[in-house]
C-alpha cells in the first residue's frame, strides 16, 4: 500500500490546492470536513500525514486527540492556519508543523506555472494520452470525454461540465495501439474552471489492470521499476518532502516531545520548586517525559516546578522544568526523570485503556 494522508478541511480552495500537491507527491488523499467523522477514520486506518484546518469548528482539540491515539503516533501532524498568532497553540496541542494558507496558495501557483518546463516528479509517471472515453455517473449515461493523461493510479480527463464529487464515475475506453477495452470506476479528486479533471482509480477489474500496467510499462521503460514504493519511504524522507512541497514551519525544539502524548483533563496544583504559592491548573496531555499545563499565567522557561496531580485513585507529586511557554495559553513541562513516581506509569496505562475503550 502507498502513503495515505487525511485532510480535515471544509475550505474548498484549500482542499483543491493541498489535494493536488499531495497527489503530485504520490500520496492518497482522504478528504473529510467533519472532525467527528475524521475521528472514525483514524480508528479504522493508519495515516502517514494528517492535515487539519485549525480554524474549522470542532478541530481545536483534534490534534490533542490525535496524539493520544497510539495507532497514529508516527503520523506527521500538520495544522493549517490563517494567522501566525495561532501557531504556538497548534504546536502546544501536538502539531509537528504548521502551514499558512496564503503560503500554500503562493507556492502551489508557482508550481503550476512551471509545470510545462519541469521534469515529471510523480512516483507513478503520467503518460500523455489522446483517446476518447465513454463515462457514466449519477443520471448521466454514455457521455463522451477526452483522456489527457494516465498513470497506474489515476487518470486526467477534459470535461466541459463539472463532475460530481460524491459518486463514482464509470469509464470505458481503449488505449492507442491496444484493441482491448478498459472498464473501471474512478473518484473525482480535483477539477478546475478550464474543464480539466483529476481522478483516482476506485475499482479496476483484473483484466483491465493487466492491460493498463502492460501499456504504461511499455511507454515508460524502466521508470516504473526504478521508482520506489511510497510505502517503503522512510518517515524522515516523507517529512522532508512535505516541508519542501508545502513550505511547512516546524515546531520549535522546546515544543517537541519524543514520548507518546496522552490526552487528558487532570486537575493539578503547580508551584515554583520550594514555594508554597500554588496555581490551580489543568493538564491537557501527559507522557512519561512531560506534560502540557493549561494556565493563563505560565512561568518563565527554565523555571523548576513542582506539580501535585490528584485523581480518584492516585496522588502524584512530580518535579520538572518549564520547557516552553505560550502566553495566555499554558506551558510545556519536562519531567525530572530521576524523581518520577512509580504511579505515573499507572496513570498513563489508565489513559491508554480509556483510549482503547
Amino acid at each position: 500500500m502507498g502513503l495515505k494522508s487525511l485532510l480535515v478541511c471544509t475550505d474548498a480552495k484549500t482542499v483543491q490546492i493541498l489535494t493536488r500537491v499531495l497527489l503530485d507527491m504520490g500520496m492518497d488523499v482522504e478528504l473529510c470536513g467533519d472532525p467527528s467523522i475524521a475521528r472514525e477514520s483514524l480508528s479504522l486506518h493508519h495515516f502517514d500525514a494528517i492535515l487539519v484546518d485549525y480554524q474549522s469548528e470542532g478541530t481545536t482539540n483534534f490534534l490533542s486527540q490525535l496524539r493520544s491515539d497510539p495507532t497514529q503516533q508516527d503520523a506527521v501532524a500538520i495544522a493549517i492556519l490563517e494567522s501566525r498568532n495561532n501557531a504556538p497553540e497548534a504546536f502546544a496541542r501536538g502539531a509537528d508543523y504548521v502551514l499558512f494558507k496564503r503560503v500554500s496558495e503562493e507556492r502551489t501557483n508557482r508550481k503550476a506555472a512551471s509545470t510545462s518546463t519541469r521534469t515529471e516528479r510523480r512516483l507513478t509517471p503520467r503518460i500523455p494520452v489522446e483517446a476518447n472515453a465513454s463515462i457514466a455517473y449519477a443520471s448521466t449515461e454514455n457521455d463522451v470525454t477526452r483522456v489527457l493523461d494516465l498513470s497506474i493510479n489515476g487518470i486526467a480527463i477534459y470535461s466541459p461540465k463539472p463532475l460530481p464529487r460524491d459518486c463514482k464515475v464509470y469509464f470505458q475506453f481503449s488505449l492507442p495501439g491496444d484493441p482491448g477495452t478498459i472498464r473501471l470506476s474512478c473518484e473525482v479528486i480535483w477539477q478546475n474552471d478550464s474543464g480539466n479533471v483529476g481522478m483516482r482509480f476506485a475499482d479496476v477489474p483484473k483484466a483491465s489492470r493487466r492491460v493498463l500496467d502492460y501499456w504504461i510499462k511499455n511507454r515508460v521503460g524502466d521508470q516504473l521499476q526504478v521508482a520506489h514504493s511510497p510505502a517503503d519511504e522512510p518517515s524522515s524522507d516523507l517529512r522532508q518532502k512535505l516541508v519542501a512541497q508545502l513550505g511547512l514551519i516546524a515546531a520549535p525544539p522546546s515544543d517537541r516531545r519524543h514520548q507518546p502524548r496522552h490526552q487528558c483533563v487532570l486537575g493539578a496544583q503547580v508551584s515554583r520548586a520550594g514555594s508554597t504559592v500554588q496555581q490551580r491548573c489543568v493538564i491537557s496531555d501527559i507522557s512519561s517525559g512531560g506534560c502540557y499545563v493549561e494556565t493563563s499565567e505560565p512561568l518563565p522557561v527554565g523555571t523548576s516546578v513542582e506539580m501535585a496531580i490528584r485523581t480518584q485513585e492516585l496522588n502524584l507529586r512530580i518535579l520538572g522544568n518549564v520547557q516552553s511557554v505560550h502566553r495566555g495559553l499554558g506551558m510545556g513541562v519536562h519531567f525530572n526523570t530521576d524523581t518520577l513516581p512509580a504511579e505515573l506509569k499507572q496513570l498513563i496505562s489508565e489513559l491508554e485503556n480509556q483510549v482503547a475503550v
